[in-house]
Parts: C-alpha cells; sequence; structure tokens
C-alpha cells in the first residue's frame, strides 16, 4: 500500500499565492513593504484588505498542520472557558473550547506550551481566526 506523501511545507505567501487568495505581484509588494513596517505578512494583507483574517487564518492552520475551527458556528464548553482566566486568554490570544483550544498564532510556541501548563491539562490546538477570537473573548469574558 503506498502512502500518500505530505506536501512539503510551505511559507503563508505561497500558499496564498497557489490558492488564488493573492498574486504574486501582491505578494511581492507585501514582502517588500513588510521589512518597513515590521507587521507580519498576514496583518499587512488583512489591513490593506487583499486578504480577510479567516482566509490567514486556514492558510495558517493548513501550514502547521492543524484543524481550523469557525468560532462562530463552535459551542463552548463553559468547564473548558472557566479553567483559564480572562487575563490569560487575552494575552495569549486563546480561547479553551473543549478538550480544544482556539489559538489566533500557531507558530507562537511558547504561548502554546504556556496554556498548556496552565490548563493542567492535555490539550490539542485549532487556529482560529483572530477577529472571530477577538469577539469571542469579548463576549466569553466580560
Amino acid at each position: 500500500m503506498l502512502h500518500a506523501q505530505k506536501p512539503d511545507w510551505l511559507p503563508l505567501g505561497a500558499l496564498l499565492v497557489r490558492e488564488g487568495l493573492i498574486s504574486s505581484e501582491q505578494l511581492e509588494l507585501a514582502l517588500i513593504d513588510q521589512q518597513g513596517t515590521g507587521l507580519r505578512l498576514g496583518e499587512l494583507l488583512v489591513q490593506w484588505g487583499w486578504v480577510d483574517s479567516a482566509a490567514i487564518s486556514r492558510a495558517l492552520a493548513e501550514q502547521y498542520d492543524m484543524d481550523f475551527v469557525d468560532l462562530d458556528t463552535v459551542e463552548l464548553d463553559p468547564g473548558a472557558v472557566a479553567r483559564l482566566d480572562a487575563r490569560d486568554a487575552r494575552s495569549r490570544d486563546a480561547l479553551p473550547i473543549r478538550l480544544l483550544v482556539a489559538v489566533a498564532d500557531p507558530t507562537d510556541v511558547g504561548a502554546c506550551d504556556e496554556l498548556r501548563s496552565l490548563l493542567g491539562a492535555a490539550v490539542s490546538l485549532v487556529v482560529v481566526d483572530q477577529t472571530a477570537l477577538h469577539r469571542a473573548l469579548a463576549h466569553v469574558y466580560t
């Protein structure tokens, strides 16, 4: 039996071009501007209105071989939410969902490790849209 080979890791910009969300020229312009602004590529593309934040989050999930969860359609477990206080949730841009913890930035390995420690349990991380995450944090931790 042949096993499907996992595709090579692609940078975020290459994923967005492959999916037809931006052109190669747009990527080149954004990468040049990124050097002067210090913004992350996804933040810059969203700021310019070329890509919405959910598309960036879906691409990040693919890039890091993680699931994407739409926070607007998932039901939060109050017991899981209660395991992480509002300050820690906001400072790490994270929200517990059942045994899953929603994160907007899967590249922040330190925050992910801290979340596992704070929650005192083995948790799985999923990528979510940062805008939806901030909306959910405001709703849950009022």
